[in-house]
């Protein structure tokens, strides 16, 4: 890989969240010097150094098509083909942060018909693949001169499975291997325990106030979020924006 191998880069689903909650887990990373990849799924956010991405939300019921179904009706928004409703969502989204150069999409949600739309908006990089913790990863070129970065670690899975027990040793940074690692503003800021404590707080989920109120006061996935940054840190471990990473690929040898 390069000098790829074993980087870290740290990424944010942004779901939507409080900026207060977004807010804390950018201070997160200024504090311990790291730059990280947010990627977005409203207007109005503000990353300062970092960098932003688009985050797509393609479901049927999500905002953005219940926006369109609106404007046409719910029998002439069915009738229309998938790939029109793709570039109506990735066309809304890219009026987020229109300079960004890569995208993860809502749910991990993907589709082949995606592909010739990136090229079409001027995306170079996906990052919707969740492989976790999965030896040896690099970027992978795809059709459309797409690269995917794919997913290493993500928090939401660390909740439903327990893989790691919280115990970010069992993340074998050390290993060869592009280590994306996927965090959620709401997770962190709840030190969320389980998928269970996670899902509660949906019912207050733009109340900070609540939210810390709820923030579990034991070993919970703020503690995990907090041993990575600061292992990342103080070991000096080579780190990247998604957005870094993809420059650096499309310098070597690829087809288009």
């Amino acid at each position: 890989m390069g000098d790829d191998s074993a980087t870290v880069c740290f990424t944010v689903d942004v779901e939507w969240a409080h900026p207060a909650v977004l807010q804390d887990i950018r201070d997160l990373f200024d504090e311990h010097g790291v730059r990280a990849t947010f990627f977005c799924t409203h207007g109005g956010i503000d990353v300062g150094r970092h960098e932003r991405g688009l985050h797509p939300n393609y479901r049927r019921n999500g905002s953005t098509l219940k926006e369109l179904t609106g404007k046409m009706g719910e029998h002439a928004a069915a009738g229309i083909d998938e790939s029109d409703l793709y570039r109506y969502v990735l066309r809304t989204t890219l009026d987020f942060a229109p300079e960004a150069k890569g995208a993860r999409n809502h749910s991990l949600f993907y589709d082949s018909l995606m592909m010739p739309l990136y090229r079409e908006f001027g995306l170079e990089y996906d990052s919707s693949y969740l492989l976790p913790l999965t030896p040896g990863l690099q970027p992978i070129w795809k059709e459309y001169d797409v690269l995917e970065l794919p997913i290493y670690f993500s928090d939401h899975f660390e909740l439903k499975t327990g893989a790691t027990g919280l115990d970010i040793a069992l993340l074998h940074l050390d290993r060869p291997g592009l280590k994306t690692i996927n965090l959620h503003p709401n997770m962190v800021y709840l030190n969320a325990i389980s998928d269970q404590h996670y899902l509660a707080s949906k019912a207050f989920y733009h109340d900070p106030e609540r939210l810390l109120e709820a923030r579990f006061p034991g070993r919970g996935i703020r503690s995990m979020a907090l041993d990575l940054l600061e292992h990342v840190a103080s070991k000096n471990l080579l780190t990247a924006t998604l957005g870094e990473v993809n420059q650096r690929w499309r310098s070597r040898t690829r087809w288009t």
